[in-house]
């Protein structure tokens, strides 16, 4: 058997196997000109993809350092003025702004992730021995995402299908982003120091009585408006006065160590009240406590269905001195009600009387100041109050001003205090009166209890307000205190940022993996592409002189596609890049054969043959014998049938043979 050595021809490859390939006719790159940079994709450049990967990790240790900041100080301090007000609200800006730092790194990973699913075909291509589906028809970039991770499962594809699955669990990255921040009130407590305004001692003007008359006023104003204690003043208590700081915030406190009177109004009911009616223009009342305490009054029925009245005590009955002055001493609160008998009920008349017997305690206090209003809402004692001062000593010594009984005070010369001293005596029990007569005032008169309970309520207020001036004279002079408040505060949600952070974390190590692994892979395969991968333009460079696209139509689809080229391995040509088929059937026994691309492919067997030398294959001595024009024959361990190379053998970078039998 002969076998003659010529170029290839298209028409010979094309009836042989029905294309024909051109390889051989491309210059090696790198001999006239440098070969063309290796294009890679700016993402997948190590310094990007590897340095996003670490940004994640980082960004995922960064979240759970604030949240345990955030928990610390009870979250982070947040503008007290929207600049987008009227345009967003606080809720929106908390979740759009760490949402819009997510997105860049989300978008980022995915594109990692698609230029690597782009360049798959291409590494497996040249890895070699690659099959149709597993090369020129596997395209991850098209593929709907299930299939993709199916489809890489199943072809065993793990960096590919680690790729995707971070890619799937970065879309989780927004909503965890969106809840990851809110605004809530916090309770802050900060150390503050305030102006303390007045300080214990007895006003210098009590005898004005404006203070009095002032605290009745309020009084009866409470009793029928319903209004709460004034600043400073809470139930029985009365404490000194401090300078407010401006801007207090919302539902802001303040806590202070300062000075407080306690009143007690010690009210009581008699044990007996006697209404003398003997005389029809002077109707006289007369009560007494149990200890003997004792007061009387007289007034005239023919003035008023409905009368009241304030009264002092008899000193010495209640065991004070005769000479005490009235405004120290117990006063009784007495009314008087004749009843109609529009509905036939009894027309006697009635009287009931109180006697409150008030004294003064004077205390270190905590108190607790509601800044929204400035009312006092909570005091503590912490002990008594045993600094030298006029209130417990001096003068008064300890003793109460009853604020009814007021008349010496004025004095017979000053018309004007006595007024005030009627209004007050007066005012106080006809703001008891008119606010039982709001519930009925029969109900008052027939209950035992209905008056003291009511008497007690009112009077305690009146002395409350009444020794907020009366005990505490101005002063100046600062003092430490507790300022708490309810601040808006930007708070780290607990479960967005664990799971935020492990996502982060986790995503960036596996990326770190996947990628270190595919670009050693790339260049382990030597891929070289010096054309992006994607367009037409590309694929033809690639495939312009391979040959096979010479079976195929326009109109195929994937299927016939895969049927044409089944019997083909595809790889990238080492010398050119460009894409190579190797034909493969299968000899009995298993023992592959076939062709690469139109040239048989000689065994490496070593041999001299005509015009070769020693050493030489049987392909490199046809060759040479061919170039020379001879006709060559085959040593007899030759076969007239040729064996494929082994399969990982390169294709040879000679010209193709044409090996015709002799004849």
């Amino acid at each position: 058997m002969q076998l003659q050595h010529q170029r290839s021809t298209s028409s010979h490859d094309s009836t042989a196997k029905g294309y024909a390939e051109s390889i051989h006719l491309i210059p090696t790159p790198g001999e006239n000109k440098d070969r063309p940079r290796r294009v890679e994709h700016f993402i997948l450049k190590p310094w990007v993809v590897f340095g996003l990967a670490i940004l994640m990790i980082i960004s995922g240790v960064v979240i759970i350092i604030l949240l345990r900041i955030s928990q610390h100080n009870h979250g982070f301090h947040a503008p007290t003025k929207n600049v987008f007000q009227g345009v967003a609200t606080a809720s929106f800006l908390t979740g759009f702004f760490p949402t819009l730092l997510i997105v860049p790194i989300v978008y980022a990973w995915h594109v990692t992730d698609w230029a690597l699913r782009r360049l798959q075909p291409y590494v497996i291509l040249a890895d070699g021995k690659a099959r149709v589906e597993d090369s020129l028809l596997l395209d991850y970039i098209s593929m709907n995402q299930g299939i993709a991770l199916w489809n890489s499962t199943r072809r065993r594809h793990w960096l590919i299908l680690f790729s995707m699955l971070t890619a799937v669990v970065t879309n989780l990255f927004q909503p965890f982003a969106g809840a990851l921040l809110s605004v809530k009130q916090i309770p802050s407590e900060k150390g503050i120091q305030v102006n303390a305004a007045t300080t214990v001692g007895l006003s210098p003007d009590f005898a004005t009585l404006n203070a009095f008359l002032a605290a009745a006023g309020f009084t009866e104003a409470a009793a029928f408006q319903g209004l709460p204690d004034p600043p400073f003043v809470h139930e029985n208590w009365a404490t000194s006065t401090i300078t407010l700081p401006p801007n207090p915030g919302l539902n802001a406190s303040l806590v202070l160590n300062t000075f407080g009177v306690r009143t007690n109004p010690n009210c009581e009911n008699p044990v007996s009240v006697n209404l003398s009616t003997n005389d029809a223009t002077n109707f006289a009342i007369a009560a007494a406590t149990a200890s003997g305490c004792s007061a009387n009054v007289t007034f005239n029925p023919n003035s008023a269905e409905q009368q009241y009245g304030s009264t002092a005590v008899q000193p010495v009955s209640c065991g004070f001195n005769a000479s005490v002055e009235q405004e120290f001493l117990p006063v009784m609160f007495w009314f008087f009600h004749l009843p109609d008998n529009t509905t036939g009920s009894s027309t006697v008349p009635q009287a009931k009387a109180v006697i409150c017997s008030p004294t003064i305690e004077l205390f270190n206090v905590e108190a607790k100041v509601d800044l929204s209003n400035s009312s006092l809402a909570e005091v503590t004692i912490i002990s008594n109050y045993t600094a030298p001062n006029n209130v417990t000593g001096g003068d008064l010594n300890g003793k109460a001003f009853n604020g009814l009984a007021l008349q010496q005070l004025a004095g017979p010369n000053n018309p004007f205090v006595s007024a005030r001293a009627t209004a007050i005596a007066s005012g106080l029990p006809g703001a008891i009166l008119r606010f039982a007569q709001q519930s009925g005032l029969q109900s008052f008169f027939d209950s035992n209890d209905a008056f003291l309970n009511l008497t007690t309520q009112i009077y305690t207020q009146h002395l409350s307000v009444s020794a907020k001036s009366i005990y505490f004279v101005p002063t100046s002079g600062n003092v430490d205190a507790s300022w708490t408040s309810l601040v808006e505060r930007i708070v780290i949600d607990e479960l967005a940022a664990i799971a935020l952070s492990a996502l982060l974390i986790l995503t960036g190590l596996i990326g770190l993996i996947v990628h270190f692994l595919h670009h050693r892979m790339r260049r382990r395969t030597g891929l070289h592409l010096t054309a992006e991968p994607g367009s037409i333009a590309s694929s033809l460079a690639l495939t312009s002189r391979s040959g096979f696209g010479e079976l195929l139509v326009p109109y195929d689809n994937r299927k016939s596609m895969r049927q044409k080229l089944q019997h083909l391995r595809f790889s990238l040509d080492q010398r050119t890049g460009a894409i190579v088929a190797q034909e493969f059937d299968y000899e009995f026994g298993g023992r592959e054969r076939g062709f690469v691309l139109g040239d048989y492919e000689l065994p490496e067997e070593r041999y001299t043959g005509v015009g070769g030398t020693a050493n030489m294959t049987a392909a490199q001595a046809v060759q040479r014998s061919a170039e020379k024009g001879n006709t060559t024959t085959l040593p007899e361990n030759v076969s007239e049938e040729v064996f494929l190379s082994p399969p990982n053998t390169a294709p040879l970078d000679t010209h193709p043979l044409v090996l015709q039998p002799s004849r």
